[in-house]
């Protein structure tokens, strides 16, 4: 089994401080019997994913890749405003918070490394990329007061100036976090790759140990 690793977008600590708080008081909001079970994700765990990959061979030379790709893109300015759910409100797997984008620059980086990711091997998830923040799974949920309570949510824009590349790891049985939430799943930074004007890779530790 390879590794389960995305490239991301990660908020400044004042965006994810206001992101962990409207999570926090939205989990309280809900009953502990709620049939729902939403699982809301854990404090700072907050991220805009440009590529998934659930099964990479070679983390190095995936990193290489990226960084390969990334070394021109410039900075993007981005947001959080919003909420939504896929694959709809009344049947929701994910709410979501939204990214505001005035520029309309993730989509092409989103292609630029998915693109790096696929030469590199890494068999990057296909579908039309959506940019958000997740902020709760469900089975089928209806989660249309809660996007109703998240309408007005908003975050000051930032400069985002480097890509973070994670590895995740699958929950164990027993695990603790937010009320009804996280389900488990960690996220492991493992490199930081700079854009534009940015040094071009800095490593936290080397996945394939």
């Amino acid at each position: 089994m390879g590794h389960r690793m995305y490239a991301a977008l990660v908020p400044p600590a004042e965006v994810l401080e206001a992101v962990d708080a409207t999570l926090e008081r939205m989990a309280e909001r809900t009953s502990p019997g709620d049939p729902r079970r939403l699982r809301w994700s854990r404090p700072g765990d907050a991220h805009i994913t440009l590529v998934f990959m659930a099964d990479v061979d070679d983390p190095d030379t995936l990193i290489d890749a990226l960084a390969a790709s990334l070394a021109d893109q410039p900075p993007v300015a981005v947001g959080l405003a919003g909420a939504g759910a896929f694959p709809q409100p009344g049947r929701a797997r994910i709410l979501w918070l939204g990214v505001n984008d005035p520029a309309d620059t993730l989509p092409a980086l989103a292609r630029r490394a998915r693109s790096a990711a696929r030469g590199a091997g890494g068999r990057p998830e296909s579908g039309r990329f959506s940019p958000h923040v997740t902020a709760a799974r469900a089975h089928d949920a209806d989660v249309t007061g809660e996007i109703e309570a998240l309408s007005s949510f908003s975050t000051p824009m930032w400069v985002a100036r480097s890509v973070t590349v994670f590895e995740s790891h699958l929950p164990n049985p027993s695990h603790g976090g937010r009320k009804g939430g996280g389900g488990g799943v960690r996220h492991e930074p493992v490199a930081q790759i700079g854009l534009e004007g940015i040094p071009r890779r800095s490593q936290f530790r080397s996945p394939n140990q």
